[in-house]
């Protein structure tokens, strides 16, 4: 619909991208111009034509399926010459952080080391000046570019009791006048989140936040020294190439220390802490293109017994378990994607197709890697627009969960859930047992609002804490139970 009354002014124009059919409306006497790409079809205007606000000018779908992110609404808000496109937040009342908390497609907002507080926030993204500089070419980035970016590692395995009925959480202060942007766990450490932050004067630093709202104190320059899914072994990149494998003993570093060349992409550790996971990608993953051919390798932790275990066009790898790696892959020109599963002590070192899904996205594994989640926006069929889990067996029928919203493993077998209502900004925090679909709600909006900035929000390493950002005033808050 069209967001403000105008006059069509490019129907398909190439120039603009965002195809393969695409609008530009002019909006005379206000500088804006808007852009929707990515529709099913062709729109039926003609320049001149007039709109008015909330008018149906398109259909958004996916004809080509050329795009991964895909099907969505491609909207730029842009200047009347079209040069510059606009921050899309103080121009649409919308409740933004709902709609961002299931998650982005690809990945979240990249921080600069050299200048950590900027452009991190839904609210102070750049105008955009075509033809000028690339904003985000930045000299240290973090995380490192989508290209040699770690696979994802699964959490070791943690089994939780259920649940009580009644049982509520509650919301605490941890941090607030400081910065608490995109803090993360230590899988040792559930007393504490870790997070970069800035050091007058001095370099980026990596910082440890005590839950109990106590000082934080510095732990080491940025970027973070990586931590295998049980903390036993530590990944450092020393540059050419190569990284330091450490394995700690008593949280020393005196249990042996490798380097290993992985080409410049940094490696996961498998979470027995016995091998490394990386994958070499040939290409730039940019949405629109075709996907890049991507090698995943494994090796010993020491790079011993070093070899390529698959190939594809795009997609990624993620550990299970210890012996078995996930492998997705998004068909092209449809809107298919592929799971596959391989052992790599199976001597026949074949993958297994594990199911074809339509549109899915927000893939999580959980702890132990018995089960992935995901959910499936655009069906068809609206009813089966939902989150789904399934076990990570070959043969396994997905199980429809009676929920949609955002979700986070709490243990080997339930999903804490938050609710997702496009006109309320506030959630609730929920439970579901994923063997038996029991439901447990555990907040009471009214009592506790939690309300979340930009999908901020994680599960601390022993399944009992949530912390999260509060968009209201940027500070860091913990749920837990009473």
């Amino acid at each position: 619909h069209a967001i403000a009354d105008g006059v069509i002014q490019y129907v398909d124009a190439a120039g603009f991208g965002a195809g393969p059919h695409s609008l530009v409306i002019d909006h005379p006497g206000t500088g804006y111009s808007s852009l929707y790409g990515h529709l099913q079809q062709e729109p039926l205007f003609v320049r001149g034509d007039k709109v008015k606000r909330g008018d149906q000018i398109g259909v958004s779908g996916d004809p080509d399926g050329s795009c991964g992110s895909r099907p969505h609404l491609h909207l730029e808000i842009r200047s009347a010459d079209y040069q510059t496109t606009y921050n899309p937040l103080p121009l649409i009342d919308a409740n933004w952080h709902m709609l961002t908390s299931i998650g982005p497609i690809v990945n979240n907002f990249q921080q600069d080391l050299d200048h950590p507080y900027r452009w991190m926030k839904l609210e102070d993204q750049p105008e955009v000046h075509f033809s000028q500089n690339i904003l985000n070419n930045y000299a240290h980035p973090w995380p490192p570019k989508l290209e040699s970016r770690p696979p994802v590692n699964t959490p070791t395995r943690r089994h939780l009791d259920p649940l009580p009925e009644g049982t509520s959480f509650t919301s605490r202060m941890v941090a607030v006048n400081r910065w608490n942007i995109n803090a993360w766990w230590k899988p040792t450490d559930s007393d504490a989140v870790y997070l970069i932050d800035a050091v007058p004067g001095q370099q980026t630093g990596v910082f440890r936040q005590p839950l109990d709202g106590s000082e934080r104190t510095y732990v080491e320059p940025a970027p973070p020294t990586l931590l295998s899914p049980d903390g036993s072994v530590t990944v450092h990149n020393i540059g050419g190439g190569s990284f330091r494998i450490t394995r700690l003993a008593d949280g020393l570093p005196t249990g042996g220390s490798w380097d290993v060349f992985t080409n410049g992409n940094y490696p996961s550790v498998s979470p027995d802490g016995r091998r490394l996971l990386w994958e070499e990608v040939y290409g730039e993953i940019v949405p629109g293109r075709d996907a890049p051919g991507v090698e995943v390798w494994v090796s010993n932790l020491d790079g011993s017994l070093k070899r390529r275990v698959f190939t594809q066009a795009g997609g990624y790898s993620m550990w299970l378990d210890s012996r078995r790696i996930l492998f997705t892959k998004r068909i092209t020109f449809t809107l298919e994607t592929r799971l596959y599963i391989l052992d790599i002590d199976d001597p026949a070192v074949t993958p297994i197709e594990l199911g074809s899904h339509q549109n899915m996205r927000g893939l999580q594994v959980s702890p132990g890697g018995d089960f992935i989640a995901y959910y499936t926006p655009f069906q068809e069929d609206p009813a089966n627009s939902s989150v789904y889990v399934v076990r990570t067996l070959a043969g396994s029928t997905p199980q429809r969960l009676d929920f949609f919203g955002a979700y986070l493993w709490r243990d080997d077998r339930s999903l804490f859930t938050l609710s997702f209502d496009p006109n309320d900004d506030v959630h609730t925090l929920g439970l579901i047992d994923v063997l038996d679909g029991k439901r447990l709600t555990l907040s009471d909006p009214s009592l506790t609002p939690i309300r979340v900035a930009n999908g901020d929000w994680s599960v601390s390493p022993d399944g009992l804490k949530i912390v999260y950002v509060d968009p209201t005033d940027y500070g860091l808050y913990m749920l837990a139970a009473e």
